[in-house]
């Protein structure tokens, strides 16, 4: 048993003879330089071709508008109704805060608007009966003044006529053809018809002040009517201000203003917010896009709709397509919050970026923003332009 196992060791052994026995041959070993020599080749043109073809960085991010959502109050937060992470709709509550006393004081000023109406009611109804009465009383009184003036124009011809028949008397008694009875007589008359004559002047003077006492309670009716656009004026702006409580009272419900994920809250129940300090942070993971930063040497070489390959750090196996729809105008330095003057003369160079906006394909990755990926931007988009411009 022992010697047919040395037999096949030794036989393995022959069978298969070390890496550096094959290359001990000149001939394996200029075989195996130039194979190797060949794959640097290739994989140099390889390089060379898709650096040609492509502008490629690692400096690229998911990016999102991210929307920080405020109050324009501050109060209590009495409940919290959603969590981190949750996917929300446009509208849906966040936070609702304590609205108590806003709420009192919407009934305060509901009271004093239906205050206000019924006053304006009541207005109205009292200018309605100042109006059918003074309407009356004018009527009545011009009616008045009419007989007034009639009766004294009756008057005044009775008046003149015992004044003709006194002449007629006292011509007849002068020369002697009737006696002084009968001249007593047609003076009386004439008196008579004086004095009533007098009393039409009175009883039409009367009626003609009676007249413009109806006047004025039209006058009145006026007055009525002013008051009523004063109440008016005061109602609006009653119900403005009921109106805006009611705005105000909405405010204490913090409601998604878009579709979305929470990604950040920043208070808890029973905590006091405060007026335009942000209260939750979200974004729509719908709507995300790849924020690249190119460097300036290679910026001329990208044109809008220029087509991009993107694969995500968090899942590189699955490329993902898009295309180039902004390009910058300016550096990432020229836009920082603190750019660099140079003031001490010392000069560095250093290639600038400029920031190249990607919009995605539709596609089933979970790209959340912020994390890292790759972008090849193809050249093919310079070439079509050259093409298009060549005569």
């Amino acid at each position: 048993m022992d010697g047919n196992s040395g037999e096949i060791e030794k036989e393995s052994t022959v069978q298969r003879p070390r890496f550096s026995e094959l290359l001990s041959s000149p001939r394996n070993r200029r075989l195996a330089a130039a194979v190797f020599t060949g794959l640097i080749l290739l994989l140099g043109v390889m390089l060379i071709a898709d650096r040609t073809s492509n502008v490629a960085t690692s400096d690229a991010r998911i990016a999102a508008e991210m929307i920080a959502i405020s109050t324009d109050i501050s109060g209590r937060i009495t409940s919290v109704g959603v969590r981190e992470g949750d996917r929300v709709k446009a509208g849906d509550v966040i936070y609702t805060i304590d609205d108590r006393e806003a709420g009192y004081t919407l009934a305060q000023f509901e009271a004093e608007a239906n205050r206000l109406r019924a006053e304006i009611s009541r207005a109205e109804a009292r200018a309605g009966l100042a109006t059918s009465k003074a309407g009356s009383q004018i009527a009545a009184r011009a009616a008045g003044t009419e007989s007034a003036s009639a009766s004294v124009e009756a008057a005044r011809s009775n008046r003149d006529t015992a004044k003709r028949e006194y002449d007629r008397v006292r011509g007849l008694f002068e020369r002697g053809l009737i006696a002084q009875s009968g001249l007593d007589q047609a003076r009386n008359a004439l008196e008579t018809a004086e004095q009533a004559l007098h009393r039409a002047q009175a009883d039409r003077a009367t009626a003609a002040a009676e007249q413009r006492t109806a006047n004025i309670s039209g006058e009145e009716v006026r007055l009525i009517d002013h008051d009523l656009v004063i109440l008016q004026a005061d109602l609006d702006r009653a119900v403005a201000r009921v109106e805006a409580q009611k705005v105000l009272i909405e405010h204490h419900t913090i409601r998604a203003p878009t579709d979305g994920v929470i990604d950040e809250l920043f208070y808890d129940p029973g905590e006091h917010s405060l007026r335009g300090f942000r209260m939750a942070l979200m974004h729509n993971p719908d709507e995300v896009w790849v924020s690249a930063n190119i460097k300036e040497t290679d910026i001329r070489h990208i044109r809008i709709g220029a087509p991009v390959t993107v694969r995500a750090d968090s899942d590189p196996s699955h490329p993902i397509r898009g295309r180039v729809t902004r390009i910058s105008n300016a550096t990432l330095a020229e836009a920082a919050m603190m750019p660099n003057p140079n003031a001490n003369g010392v000069f560095t160079k250093i290639t600038q970026r400029i920031s190249v906006r990607v919009d995605l394909d539709p596609n089933d990755a979970q790209l959340r923003p912020g994390t890292m990926v790759r972008v090849r931007i193809s050249r093919k988009g310079e070439a079509q332009s050259a093409a298009g411009s060549a005569p």
